[in-house]
């Protein structure tokens, strides 16, 4: 038996919309969620993808997050403002946010809006990204589920509080630094642990602290870099939870295991005009000619090539386009079945 199918990401895009608009999300907000989630997919990132329409089908329908959420923006001062989701999926939230970002960037210099009463918005570099095709650089963090230890700590406490900046240039690929703050996101865990697999020992420790191999004995995940990740963590969730009253550390709740309260998720979403500080262009023709110089360095080795944060992502994106998107055989029994339910064939 195979052990994934390849499925092009337009039939995932119409899947997920199809799955989104059955427990009735919005057709705007569904196809959002619906790219969104595919272009994790796309990168590589498939603990982000289309995977989660099950679990947020599932929330959807219980209303623990709100299908037809009336956000509610306020302007607090100059480039400020807060966003409330309603309890929305966290994707059209999340982008919502990105939107007005730019547009108070564009007259303040710096746009940042803080999300509150939001849900897991998948992977960060899609708004980050939007946020730089709008000539700025974007930068989003978020909250997340208590699933990493504090540095020297044994019981969950952090988030893996993911932290993104992607910076335009002339040339694609671009500057885009995606990551979780813990070694690895606990997603990674659980699909290791789903399919049977080991994982590395530096990436999660049991119940009482010890470092594991054995994927099923997992409790936590660590921070990344010790004490710097476990650093960066609590800053995540300072700018995403405490600005906006937001619970923070082991008060989130956990989208896997609560099926009777809702989230409140946070986010910081915040863009930066280049035009304020310089010409776009001339910008741009500078980051070029940095990143031009970055891969003229001498290199290691046994290394071919030196990459860009977000290069290997973005060259997985061009061939998945082409390709199609891989889907764990797990995750697609998973999607066959929420799409039998939902009366929507999953494309196999």
């Amino acid at each position: 038996m195979k052990d994934s199918y390849v499925v092009p990401a337009d039939d995932l895009r119409e899947f997920a919309q199809a799955i989104f608009q059955k427990v009735k999300v919005p057709v705007k907000h569904a196809r959002e969620t619906a790219e969104i989630l595919v272009d994790a997919n796309l990168r590589g990132i498939d603990t982000h993808g289309v995977y989660l329409c099950d679990l947020y089908a599932r929330r959807l329908e219980k209303q623990l997050i709100n299908p037809q959420p009336k956000f509610h923006f306020e302007k607090k001062r100059g480039g400020i403002g807060i966003l409330d989701a309603d309890f929305s999926l966290g994707q059209p939230a999340t982008l919502e946010a990105a939107r007005r970002a730019v547009h108070l960037a564009g007259d303040a210099g710096v746009g940042i809006v803080a999300v509150k009463n939001s849900n897991h918005f998948g992977a960060a570099a899609y708004y980050a990204e939007y946020i730089a095709g709008r000539d700025c650089i974007g930068l989003v963090m978020s909250n997340g589920e208590c699933d990493v230890i504090p540095f020297g700590g044994r019981e969950k406490f952090l988030g893996t509080d993911p932290i993104c900046c992607c910076v335009p240039s002339e040339q694609r690929p671009w500057y885009c630094m995606d990551m979780a703050t813990s070694e690895v996101a606990f997603g990674k865990v659980r699909a290791a642990a789903e399919a049977g697999q080991s994982i590395p020992a530096n990436w999660a420790v049991d119940r009482d602290g010890k470092p594991v191999t054995d994927a099923r004995k997992a409790y936590a995940v660590v921070p990344m870099s010790g004490p710097k990740g476990y650093a960066l963590g609590m800053m995540v969730e300072i700018l995403s939870s405490a600005l906006t009253g937001m619970p923070c550390g082991a008060h989130i709740v956990r989208k896997f295991e609560d099926w009777e309260n809702r989230a409140f998720m946070g986010h910081y979403v915040q863009a930066i005009d280049i035009s304020a500080f310089c010409p776009v262009e001339e910008f741009k023709r500078r980051m070029d000619e940095f990143l031009a110089d970055l891969r003229n360095q001498p290199k290691a080795p046994g290394v071919t090539e030196i990459l860009i944060p977000g290069e290997p992502e973005w060259r997985k994106k061009l061939n998945r386009s082409r390709e199609g998107c891989p889907i764990r055989r797990e995750d697609a029994h998973l999607l066959a079945k929420l799409g039998g339910d939902m009366g929507v064939p999953f494309p196999l």
